[in-house]
């Protein structure tokens, strides 16, 4: 949503607290290995590796499934296996980006590539990848919309196509992102612990194979959620500085747009 989020529409190794192996879909917890700067969270890094041979993406939005409402809700009712947040929107449930699924144009805002530096295209018309990243690492909007039916812009790339952080500057916030790996899968990552996005980057580009990571939310509206028997996640964010400095958010909140994952 938009908010002081953004006001316009080390290596120490990364400790492993568990994995879920479902094949064709992994999910990880890691513990960051940076502190973060407001004394709130545990630190963990949940990250979900998905198959796209096995699952499709698919854009779900409020003006044509049906009214806003928690992650879970979603999942639930379109019996996805799971889903994740598709990027801020206006106080209307309309992306802050510009959104296209399956070919449909949902949202035909346009802000500036320079500070929404993020592409997210999925649903390929040819032979390209099932997942593409692109904007400040790879292809522009009218290259995304000729190979790509669904193309999302998104708020901030945080780790380019080579798998280098960004280093963008920002408050402290729960994050959700999209990305890809080294082998091809989208991976899905949630961090209720606020860090800025910098130091969030520079960790997740430390040895996970990430080729590309998109920011999709902050604060309490970040969610993700897998609904998979042997490898269930229910992840809400929490902290954000200037609009909820608390971690004492326990209620998934409403969501106008996500990305669900399905199987094929």
């Amino acid at each position: 949503m938009l908010r002081p989020l953004a006001l316009l529409c080390l290596l120490a190794s990364l400790v492993p607290l568990a994995r879920a192996q479902v094949e064709p879909l992994v999910v990880e917890r890691l513990r960051a290995p940076r502190a973060p700067s407001v004394d709130v969270g545990d630190r963990t890094m949940t990250l979900v590796r998905i198959d796209l041979s096995a699952y499709r993406l698919r854009f779900l939005n409020e003006s044509h499934d049906g009214p806003r409402r928690p992650l879970p809700d979603w999942v639930r009712d379109f019996r996805l296996a799971g889903g994740i947040n598709a990027g801020m929107f206006l106080p209307s449930g309309r992306s802050c980006g510009f959104l296209m699924a399956e070919g449909e144009v949902r949202s035909d805002r346009h802000p500036a590539a320079t500070r929404w530096n993020a592409l997210l295209g999925f649903s390929p018309l040819g032979e390209d990848a099932p997942l593409a990243i692109g904007g400040g690492c790879g292809a522009d909007l009218p290259a995304m919309r000729a190979r790509y039916g669904s193309v999302l812009q998104s708020r901030r790339l945080m780790i380019d196509c080579d798998g280098r952080p960004t280093g963008w500057r920002t408050n402290r916030f729960s994050a959700a992102a999209i990305g890809r790996d080294a082998e091809g899968r989208a991976v899905f990552v949630h961090v209720r612990t606020p860090y800025r996005m910098q130091v969030l980057s520079e960790m997740l580009a430390d040895g996970l194979g990430l080729r590309g990571l998109a920011f999709m939310e902050g604060g309490p509206e970040a969610s993700l959620v897998v609904d998979v028997p042997g490898a269930e996640v229910r992840e809400m964010g929490s902290y954000e500085d200037g609009f909820y400095p608390s971690d004492d958010n326990h209620e998934f909140w409403d969501l106008p747009n996500v990305v669900g994952f399905e199987r094929r």
